[in-house]
């Protein structure tokens, strides 16, 4: 195997500790522990600002997917998800498991910052997007830090949790959720087009741009 593909391999492990294949059922076990140990503060603030954080984030891809709502002169089609669920769960993963504590978290945040730099490196995102996700993630990590504070836990779905992660080695454990299809399915319904905005739209090099809405 050349070293071209292990690197670009690689690449695609560390993009994939972003994916909701992983990380949602990840989350669902952080949610199970935090319950479990009676720190139901956090897990309030876990839902309220993961829930909003996505909100955002998939509203931004529907906005430019249906209606080519995007911003050219940043080359910004949408916050990046990946990254998204990357900075917002991975440091609280990580600092929840017992042993880790706040090096668990900034191991967490540096494998999002990882995941980001994966996504443009892969074609999937402009750095504009993945900026974007970091900020709108990193804001929900420290949040919900800031109400653990230094305390230690301890609960059995707390250490598989971060386990999960290791489906990013085995590209099908990572991908099963196809949401990306979903969400240019769901944009499509929504505004009424037959195809969706392409990045190609956004900076005018499509020939399609008025791509006729369904009858």
């Amino acid at each position: 195997m050349s070293l071209e593909r292990l690197v670009g391999g690689a690449w695609w492990t560390i993009t994939h500790l972003g994916s909701s294949s992983l990380l949602l059922p990840a989350c669902l076990l952080l949610m199970w522990g935090l319950w479990r140990t009676g720190h139901t503060r956090t897990l309030q603030w876990l839902v309220l600002a993961l829930g909003g954080a996505v909100s955002v984030t998939l509203l931004s891809k529907l906005a430019f997917y249906g209606w080519g709502l995007g911003v050219a002169a940043w080359d910004f089609t949408g916050v990046s998800g990946h990254t998204l669920l990357a900075a917002a769960l991975l440091p609280l993963l990580l600092r929840c498991m017992p042993g880790l504590g706040v090096w668990g978290a900034v191991a967490g945040a540096g494998l999002a910052i990882a995941v980001g730099v994966s996504r443009v490196v892969v074609g999937a995102h402009s750095p504009s997007e993945v900026l974007a996700a970091w900020l709108l993630g990193g804001m929900v990590a420290a949040a919900v830090l800031a109400t653990l504070g230094r305390v230690h836990l301890r609960h059995p779905a707390l250490v598989v949790a971060p386990f999960l992660l290791l489906g990013s080695l085995h590209t099908p454990s990572a991908t099963y959720l196809p949401s990306h299809s979903w969400e240019v399915r769901m944009a499509l319904w929504l505004s009424g087009r037959t195809t969706p905005y392409t990045r190609a739209h956004l900076h005018g090099h499509a020939p399609d741009l008025l791509s006729p809405a369904r009858p």
